[in-house]
């Protein structure tokens, strides 16, 4: 049977509207010529893409005339089917004026062999008649013609905005819950289901003295809990713990003076969301003391005042007139008052002629007329009222929350009544701790959650960019190899550079704080400074005289000055004055630092540039968030250096105003120690000679691998250990080594508590701990580190530092 012949142009129309309109087109006016006279590469490269359900797009020729598929074209316009195809046939700069200078930078490393790839890369599209951000992902790789030279550009787009949104709101959730806990007013604590203390706040701190936490329930009560209370709080923590309910008790708590006063403590357990299980309880304290005695005093006045009223004796006029309590006698049936005492006028405001002979009713709140209907109902029935609550109009129209206590007598009602308004708002303050509470754990899990993935990206990018280095260096390859092989490296360090600033928006970036002479620091960057924002921007250095050394680490401020810098010149782009100013300052309570009262060193880079308005002040330190524009900034510098300085123990301050400029302060902890000269460091440097036996320890293989080859071309011996046991083991065999390079992280020892092991034995040994991560529990500063991933040269220059 004869095979149909089915030409290209039926082909394109059987594949979507994408094909349909490409096949519809009078291609001879442009650059790729008549339809039937394409190459067998174009045609296959165009057929292949319109039959794909991932979103593509192909840029043909050094005009990068565009085609694309159904896909790409749904993507472009938000998921709608109206014009669709509005770009094919035209050259992608002239589709996409916006982006021009970035699409010509495609084509032209593409069609020289190149390959480029973006993550997360945030666009404006027109949708509907109006811009809207998106984030997508692009891979371009090049498309060969019939002879296999570069012609075209393929485009693979994956569209990440809804993920990128997500993660946008829930670091805005975490932002506002950090903002409230530090608000909270009230002693507010976590701990695990067996009630042993994870969290207190400051306030518990403040109160009690204490400089740690209670380590179980037991200890807190024996510290710290009244002795006639304590019995009575083990037992009810130990029902709730049983049944799993809320936690409620009442209990003195000594303060730090020795004296005790009454608490409200409230707690919820938390569960895990899957299996249900008991995880943690969140609680908050609140100071109930004045309410306490109120009650007290209100108990002894209800059982005299019982008295009195049946007696009618002389001594009722005495307490009528004198109580801090609201005492009233109204009519049963009508519920008009007859008399009323002192305190309304002073609780209410209202004179006492004004309430006398009016309805109670006409002082209720709309919303708790019903309430107050049934428990007067309840009156009539001749049954007492204890603990009613309901809200009064004061004379000046606000509401004050009353709590009643009513006996029904002789078709009288015999009335106590207590002003609650503030017990009120201190449970509504109580009940938003405990929702803070709640949102802290998610806070502190999503910088958890950042620090890990930097860390694993960490890894991940060792072996990528020390085996591109060497390559790189040995000059492997043709030279367009060797322009690929620098353009893999460009993007490595990106990406370094970019999980460098997610491991110091987490607060999880390797420092190595010493004392730090700032003024020194900032005099040695002014020429730097001044050479990065250009000879437009005039650059003044001013450090007081004096100044204290500061903690910190001298390179990643470095860095944040630098950042810092940037910003200040992109606020100018007219020119004007950019100030670095160092000076010692005392912060006191209410500082606008938020510190605690101290003295610490404060590093202002000051500009007369646009300044910013109170919205994007408030958003100046989100991670990733920008006014720069797409591709001009990741939007991570001032959360870095946020980062940095809370990492550090100080803060970061920003004061602008819109056309005015902007002043960017971070406050760094003062030292007690003297600064540290490079000369000194310098002098006391041992090098590691070349031909040394080295012992390399990393878990993981690729970076183990890299590193070896690194240390081999660098003239060492090198010997191999997947395990920090393992390594110790042949130490222990007594063979010998020069140096030792460890990771940090592995399972079983880790590389800080192999370098104390063999310092025993082998005290001589130059120890270097590789670590892409801020690992604070057991890493000392005695230990000299190096920062994944790392290039050949910063592994020889670390080295050539080496030095105990």
């Amino acid at each position: 049977m004869k095979a149909t012949i089915v030409s290209f142009q039926e082909t394109l129309r059987a594949t979507g509207a994408c094909g349909a309109r490409i096949a519809a087109l009078d291609w001879s006016a442009t650059p790729l010529g008549a339809l039937d006279a394409w190459p067998v590469s174009l045609r296959t490269a165009v057929l292949t893409m319109l039959r794909s359900p991932v979103a593509m797009a192909l840029l043909w020729g050094e005009a990068g005339i565009m085609l694309y598929n159904d896909a790409q074209a749904g993507f472009a316009s938000g998921g709608q089917r109206a014009g669709l195809v509005d770009h094919i046939g035209v050259p992608v700069r002239e589709a996409w004026p916006q982006v021009a200078e970035f699409n010509t930078h495609v084509l032209s490393v593409v069609l020289a062999g190149g390959a480029l790839s973006y993550h997360d890369r945030q666009l404006t599209l027109d949708r509907d008649g109006a811009p809207t951000p998106a984030w997508v992902n692009l891979d371009y790789s090049p498309v060969p013609d019939d002879e296999g030279c570069p012609a075209g550009v393929l485009c693979i787009v994956k569209d990440t905005t809804a993920r990128k949104q997500s993660e946008r709101q829930l670091r805005d959730s975490e932002t506002r819950f950090r903002l409230m806990a530090d608000a909270v007013p009230q002693i507010t604590w976590i701990t695990d289901a067996q009630g042993r203390a994870e969290f207190f706040n400051k306030h518990w701190f403040d109160y009690t003295g204490a400089d740690s936490m209670p380590a179980d329930p037991a200890a807190l009560s024996q510290n710290y809990v009244h002795p006639d209370d304590a019995a009575a709080t083990m037992a009810t923590f130990a029902e709730a713990y049983r049944t799993g309910t809320s936690f409620e008790t009442e209990h003195r708590i000594r303060s730090a003076t020795g004296d005790y006063r009454w608490f409200l403590v409230r707690a919820e357990p938390y569960r895990d969301p899957r299996t249900g299980r008991l995880l943690r309880w969140f609680g908050a304290s609140v100071d109930i003391t004045d309410r306490k005695r109120a009650e007290e005093a209100l108990t002894a006045l209800n059982a005299d005042l019982e008295h009195q009223v049946i007696a009618r004796s002389r001594e009722r006029g005495l307490v009528w007139q004198h109580s801090m309590d609201l005492l009233s006698v109204a009519d049963t049936e009508t519920g008009v008052f007859d008399a009323v005492n002192p305190a309304w006028q002073k609780a209410l405001g209202w004179p006492l002629e004004e309430v006398v002979g009016r309805r109670f009713m006409d002082f209720v709140h709309p919303d708790d007329r019903r309430d107050t209907q049934a428990a007067v109902q309840d009156l009539r029935r001749g049954h007492a009222v204890l603990h009613f609550e309901n809200r009064y109009r004061t004379r000046d129209g606000g509401w004050r929350w009353l709590s009643w206590v009513a006996v029904p007598e002789g078709g009288k009602l015999y009335c106590v009544t207590r002003d609650i308004t503030a017990e009120k708002e201190r449970q509504a303050e109580l009940a938003a701790a405990q929702d803070a509470l709640r949102q802290a754990q998610k806070m502190e899990a999503m910088g958890q959650l950042t620090g890990g993935v930097a860390h694993d990206f960490n890894n991940l990018l060792a072996p990528i960019v020390g085996s591109l280095d060497l390559l790189q260096r040995r000059g492997l390859g043709t030279v367009r190899e060797q322009r690929l092989i620098a353009g893999a490296i460009q993007s490595a360090e990106r990406a370094k550079t970019l999980v460098q600033r997610l491991l110091a928006f987490a607060r999880r970036q390797p420092l190595q704080a010493v004392a730090v002479d700032i003024g020194e620091l900032v005099a040695g960057m002014g020429d730097l400074v001044a050479s990065t924002t250009g000879p437009a921007i005039k650059v003044e250095v001013v450090t007081a005289d004096d100044l204290p050394a500061a903690e910190c680490d001298p390179n990643q401020l470095e860095m944040a000055l630098l950042n810092l810098a940037v910003n200040a010149r992109d606020a100018m782009p007219g020119g004007g004055t950019l100030r670095i100013a160092a000076s010692a300052e005392a912060v006191g309570a209410g500082h606008r630092a938020q510190l605690p009262p101290g003295s610490y060193v404060r590093l202002s880079v000051a500009d007369n540039g646009m300044g910013m308005d109170e919205a994007t002040l408030a958003r100046a330190i989100e991670p990733f968030f920008s006014t720069k524009g797409v591709g001009k900034g990741t939007g991570l510098g001032l959360s870095m250096v946020h980062g940095l300085a809370s990492q550090l123990g100080g803060a970061l301050t920003i004061r602008s105003r819109l056309g005015l400029g902007t002043d960017v302060e971070l406050w760094l902890p003062r030292s007690a120690a003297a600064p540290e000269r490079a000369s000194a460091v310098h002098l006391a440097a041992r090098v590691p000679f070349p031909g040394g036996q080295v012992l390399l320890v990393d878990d993981e293989a690729a970076v183990r691998a890299t590193t070896a080859d690194m240390l081999l071309d660098l003239g060492y011996r090198v010997t191999e250990e997947g395990s920090g046991e393992a390594a110790l083991a042949r130490i222990e065999r007594g063979e010998p080594f020069d140096l030792l390079i460890t990771d940090h992280l592995m399972p079983g020892l880790t590389g800080a508590e192999l370098a104390r092991r063999v310092w025993r034995r082998h005290p001589e040994m130059l120890v270097l701990l590789v670590s892409g991560y801020a690992e604070h529990d057991d890493v000392g500063p005695e230990l000299p580190r190096l920062t994944k991933p790392f290039r050949k040269q910063e592994l020889a220059t670390r080295l050539s530092q080496l030095a105990r």
